[in-house]
């Protein structure tokens, strides 16, 4: 006579790691959709005076959240070689109150009544090594000069 096998039984404590590491990951989704929500592009129009509440970088860009929760904006990899560290998303710290004028393709960051200024998407600001042209050239093609410029 054959027998018929039935196999191994696993018990919930066997499951565990695997239940555990499957909420885990579905967390960590749900925050990152929480976290990024839906930053608006700075146009050249647009404007802001608030304290940053939160700041998150990815691909080089700045993630802000603002005083007003529906101020969340994307500002593009933005360097000044005057600061250390030249990097937007290094300098910017919680708490420091950031300046947007209309029609304007600066940020001013303002800490201990200090003011810094970035230029929107230029990574070659105050850049030594780099010819006059060559800066001015990359400066104005810049997206926020071109395609979000919409000041006449």
């Amino acid at each position: 006579m054959i027998e018929k096998y039935e196999g191994k039984k696993y018990t919930l404590k066997e499951y565990l790691p695997v239940i555990f590491l499957f909420i885990f990951l579905i967390g960590f989704a749900i925050y990152t959709v929480v976290k990024k929500g839906e930053f608006k592009e700075v146009f050249l129009s647009t404007t802001f005076d608030e304290n940053v509440v939160d700041i998150f970088e990815e691909k080089g860009d700045s993630y802000l959240l603002l005083t007003n929760k529906d101020n969340r904006y994307r500002i593009e990899n933005s360097r000044n070689y005057a600061y250390e560290p030249a990097f937007l998303y290094d300098f910017i710290k919680e708490n420091d109150r950031v300046i947007k004028n209309k029609c304007s393709d600066t940020i001013y960051v303002e800490r201990n009544s200090k003011k810094y200024h970035f230029l929107i998407g230029s990574t070659s600001y105050n850049r030594e090594g780099k010819s006059k042209e060559f800066i001015q050239k990359y400066l104005n093609e810049r997206a926020i000069m071109n395609e979000r410029n919409d000041c006449n």
